[in-house]
């Protein structure tokens, strides 16, 4: 069962009121300009001076591995 599918099915479970919840949290979410907000716009100088650093420190052996970075992260989220 992919995530999609999973999330879907539990919010076809949910009743109505905690669904209603879920939907304003998410629209708060996006909508929101608080700097804890993870999806704040940013300018193409910012995206390719991030790429930029991503890539020096990938040349330099301090990147991730991410099937073991996702592995960890779903053992300790509890989703493996």
């Amino acid at each position: 069962m992919s995530t999609l599918d999973a999330t879907v099915s539990m919010l076809e479970a949910m009743p109505e009121d905690a669904r209603i919840k879920v939907m304003e949290f998410t629209q708060e979410l996006f909508t929101s300009r608080k700097p804890a907000n993870p999806f704040v716009p940013v300018s193409e100088g910012q995206v390719l001076s991030d790429l930029a650093e991503s890539r020096r420190q990938i040349a330099s052996g301090q990147g991730l591995n991410m099937e073991d970075a996702l592995n960890r992260m779903g053992k300790k989220h509890g989703f493996i």
